[in-house]
């Protein structure tokens, strides 16, 4: 009998102890200071050397508890249902708080809070995984990131591979006078179905270099909209503030894509889809290079020349001028040319781009960009923009080489909606190298009456060729035919024989969406079909 109960206290403890092992996780993540997992309907906050902290069938307080003690921080894979009390989660200075990447958190429905606070005493904290979305019904009145302005700062922080379905903002900053949020960065954060997805707001005065928003970046971020969706970015503010690679996809029409406040300066937009549409520039200083930028990228001879390698860099930098206008200055080593007034005349080679200085200065500058309007000897007009200084004055390189059109080019300048000047430029070709007209691929066009016609070919075979509708090899015939009817000229031996298929990169045909919903004019286009054919990526069969 002794012997039958001492198995049977055995048989108890070991099952005990394995129930109590188990509870405590079975090979969880051990290089954290804190443990956050659940089992068994509970969730568990626990310290791999002492064991167990707390439990609780909630996982707020448990989550809580775990942000309490600060340093590493790791939360295990699971649902982690938060109740209908959650308040948010705030971080302190120097946690890293790591989500498995199979971390599910659900906020209840209605929430109105947000889900993480990086405010007072958050710096050097790392925060990174897991997937947050709001259970049914979907209210959208929550905010995933809220980076909240104090006094000391909000600063050196990093976010990164975190996902937020359902919310009202995806990454708030948030901030009053005295208070500042600098240096943080964003990687790699995704947004489904959101409002609004990054928003600067700041109240009361605004004190350069003593608050606000400053250096922050964001960087390789995807945002999918919905029919709900208000603002990509909004209201960028303050200093140096960098978007890398940040992308908004399906705006509805009313959306804006992102604006930059007045109080913005050197904001910098390089690459993703920020400023495709209803993009306002109010801010000083901005650098955009963006992918759907029409304005700057599609339209800018710099960009087209640096693409080229025809741009030549800039040798006499004219001094700025003392009164409101638009001027323009010849280079120092062409000879055979003039200015005079707003008039100006040179002749163009095949051998040396020439590079016009087109400057000017307002004298009520608030920020943004002067737009220039360039009217060609064909009629065709191009926008630019010439980004403002503090001071009130721009500049913007004009190139000119052995493809520009000769003849008359008409410049106009608009600011904040008036009128700053005119000028006017007569482009003829050098007698001792005639221009190759044969290469003017993309300024060739066929007679008036045909326009139309080819217009709506080109657009409609374009957009059925974007949607898939029909083959690389069926619009490969429609640039063969652009080909034979001199709207495109095959200047090159890239071509392939009848019995190859057409090459068309596949990347390609975002270009033919964009074209076809006007986010690039068809002069562009066809340059482009022009620059791939040139350079052998677009193969055509010959003819």
């Amino acid at each position: 009998m002794k012997i039958l109960i001492a198995v049977i206290v055995l048989l108890m403890s070991s099952t005990f102890l394995f129930t109590q092992s188990f509870a405590q996780g079975v090979d969880l993540t051990n290089d954290f200071g804190t443990i956050v997992y659940q089992f068994n309907g509970l969730y568990y906050v626990k310290d791999p050397l002492t064991g167990i902290i707390a439990s609780s069938d909630t996982p707020d307080g448990i989550i809580k508890t775990a942000l309490g003690r600060g340093g590493e921080i790791y939360i295990e894979g699971g649902s982690y249902h938060l109740s209908k009390n959650f308040a948010g989660f705030d971080l302190k200075y120097g946690t890293h708080l790591k989500l498995a990447q199979d971390t599910y958190m659900t906020v209840p429905s209605g929430y109105s809070g947000y889900v993480f606070r990086l405010g007072v005493g958050a710096a050097q904290c790392v925060v990174e995984g897991g997937s947050i979305y709001e259970v049914s019904p979907i209210k959208r009145n929550w905010i995933g990131i809220m980076m909240q302005g104090n006094k000391n700062g909000v600063f050196f922080n990093l976010l990164q591979n975190m996902v937020f379905t359902y919310p009202n903002i995806v990454i708030d900053f948030n901030a009053t006078t005295g208070q500042w949020i600098n240096a943080n960065t964003f990687v790699n954060i995704k947004g489904e179905n959101f409002v609004r997805g990054i928003e600067f707001d700041f109240n009361g005065k605004y004190t350069p270099g003593a608050d606000g928003f400053n250096g922050n970046t964001f960087r390789d971020m995807q945002f999918q909209s919905g029919p709900m969706t208000t603002y990509g970015v909004k209201d960028v503010k303050h200093k140096y503030n960098a978007f890398y690679n940040v992308q908004f996809w399906d705006l509805p029409d009313s959306a804006i894509s992102s604006n930059i406040d007045q109080l913005a300066v050197n904001t910098i937009i390089i690459g993703g889809q920020m400023t495709y549409q209803g993009f306002v520039d109010n801010g000083i200083n901005t650098l955009v290079l963006d992918s759907r930028h029409n304005s700057f990228l599609s339209n800018s001879t710099l960009v087209s020349g640096i693409i080229k390698g025809t741009y030549q860099p800039q040798v006499n930098v004219p001094a700025s001028p003392s009164n409101q206008g638009l001027n323009m200055s010849l280079p120092q080593q062409l000879t055979a040319g003039f200015v005079k007034g707003n008039h100006a005349q040179f002749a163009i080679s095949q051998q040396i781009p020439i590079d016009i200085n087109i400057y000017g200065k307002v004298n009520t500058p608030r920020g943004g960009s002067v737009i220039l309007y360039i009217t060609g000897p064909d009629g065709v007009v191009a926008q630019n923009q010439a980004y403002i200084s503090s001071d009130g004055t721009f500049y913007y390189p004009l190139i000119f080489d052995r493809n520009s059109l000769t003849g008359q080019y008409k410049i106009n300048g608009l600011y904040q909606n008036s009128n700053i000047g005119s000028l006017f430029i007569n482009v003829t070709s050098d007698p001792a190298s005639p221009i190759d007209t044969s290469s003017k691929s993309t300024m060739t066009v066929p007679t008036p009456d045909s326009n139309e016609t080819l217009s709506a070919r080109i657009n409609n075979d374009a957009k059925l060729w974007f949607e898939g509708k029909i083959s690389d090899d069926t619009f490969g015939n429609t640039i063969q035919y652009l080909i034979n009817t001199g709207i495109i000229k095959m200047e090159n031996k890239n071509s392939i024989s009848l019995d190859q298929s057409v090459h068309i990169p596949t990347w390609f045909k975002n270009n033919a969406g964009w074209f076809t919903d006007g986010q690039i004019s068809e002069n562009d286009f066809i340059s482009e079909i022009q620059y791939l054919l040139k350079n052998g990526m677009l193969l055509i069969p010959s003819q």
